[in-house]
């Protein structure tokens, strides 16, 4: 791969809040997303991330419907025909001494390009409803959570656009296009040597 095929993959694995319904997401194409974050760089390469994988119909749909969507749309929310397909719960296994935050973005991002690698989309959700997540999976206090990941494939626009205003605060333009701003390369490289 090149660099202009990986800087196209890295724009086109974007979050995504609507999802295609009746789309098939099933346990073998998790796995497979969290095979590739497993072999991702690891702070002190201690590895203290864990996953539970759902595809249960009845699960996703609590998942979805109590995690909070879309912080900077107001008056939006997720409508029952647009919840994804399967979930990934990131954890942090508390007993392995690591730096968790590192290690989440990382495995985010790994995740994310590989799920655009198989025409899937995902969406993090720091929102997720923890509470509902430890009575529905029992996980027990060694495990924190870090993120659901939605998983399914995008039914919506996304498009990068640039910074106004100093306001990168996404939004939906007059077309319902989700327009994700992003800032330019010299205002993000603050030094050259």
């Amino acid at each position: 791969m090149n660099y202009k095929n990986l800087k196209q993959l890295v724009q086109k694995s974007r979050c995504t809040r609507r999802f295609k319904q009746n789309q098939k997401i099933d346990l073998n194409d998790l796995e497979e997303l969290i095979d590739v974050a497993r072999v991702t760089s690891s702070a002190k390469n201690m590895q203290p991330l864990k996953y539970i994988l759902v595809t249960k119909e009845q699960f996703v749909k609590k998942l979805a419907t109590t995690a909070k969507w879309a912080a900077h749309l107001t008056n939006w929310s997720q409508s029952e025909d647009e919840i994804p397909s399967a979930f990934i719960i990131m954890l942090n296994d508390k007993r392995i001494d690591g730096f968790p935050m590192f290690d989440a973005g990382v495995s985010f991002e790994a995740i994310s390009l590989a799920a655009n690698s198989k025409d899937l989309d995902i969406c993090a959700l720091a929102s997720i409803d923890k509470q509902v997540c430890k009575e529905l999976f029992d996980i027990d206090d060694n495990f924190e959570i870090l993120l659901g990941i939605a998983v399914g494939i995008s039914n919506e626009k996304i498009e990068l656009v640039e910074v106004t205003d100093n306001n990168t605060n996404y939004y939906r333009d007059k077309q319902d296009t989700h327009c994700v701003p992003k800032r330019d390369l010299p205002q993000i490289v603050v030094g050259k040597y």
